[in-house]
């Protein structure tokens, strides 16, 4: 990485708040809570950070846009774009058909934190699948969020209590919208 990863760290906690209108989140549709993502070695992980229609996480035309928040680490962009620096460092997250599961997309791509580095959604992206399977999955009726991203610094990211069996007892995960989600696997994908 150049020097753009310090450019990155500078703009991003001012991009996250110049962007935000222009890709209002569709996260927690119902407001029921399902908008945090868990790490042993970064606790909780917004994906609302800004409340209803802030800056947190946007899936729309097959992209995932925006932020999480973490009280630890900081600012995590989704997108090259949130901080205009595609040029330079081209990242991502976006959705695509997941071929086992078919009333699932799969969240592909990485993130970027400039306080913990790349965050992974898919053993498929690093080639590692033989070794450890992961990924990231929506079911597209729901709109909800199962399984890990990994991060070399932070560890394995939980994004559903389902994938820790802690419902019982913690109950977390990430939800986005059904509607835009249906919108986008039988428009986008078909």
């Amino acid at each position: 990485m150049s020097c753009s990863v310090r450019q990155l760290c500078i703009r991003a906690g001012a991009f996250a708040l110049l962007l935000g209108a222009a890709h209002a989140e569709n996260v927690d549709p119902e407001g029921s809570g399902q908008r945090h993502a868990w790490s042993p070695n970064a606790g909780w992980i917004d994906a609302q950070p800004g409340g209803p229609g802030g800056v947190g996480l946007h899936a729309a035309n097959g992209i995932v846009h925006g932020w999480l928040w973490s009280q630890t680490v900081g600012w995590i962009s989704a997108h090259c774009q949130n901080t205009a620096s595609c040029a330079q460092t081209g990242y991502g997250l976006r959705l695509e058909v997941d071929p086992e599961f078919p009333d699932f997309m799969r969240i592909v791509g990485m993130g970027w934190a400039p306080n913990a580095g790349w965050i992974v959604a898919g053993c498929h992206i690093t080639g590692s699948c033989a070794g450890v399977d992961y990924a990231l999955r929506v079911h597209v009726d729901s709109g909800l969020v199962d399984g890990f991203a990994w991060s070399p610094n932070l560890g394995w990211i939980s994004f559903s209590c389902a994938n820790t069996g802690s419902c019982d007892t913690l109950a977390y995960g990430v939800q986005f919208d059904p509607a835009v989600l249906g919108g986008i696997f039988r428009n986008g994908f078909e």
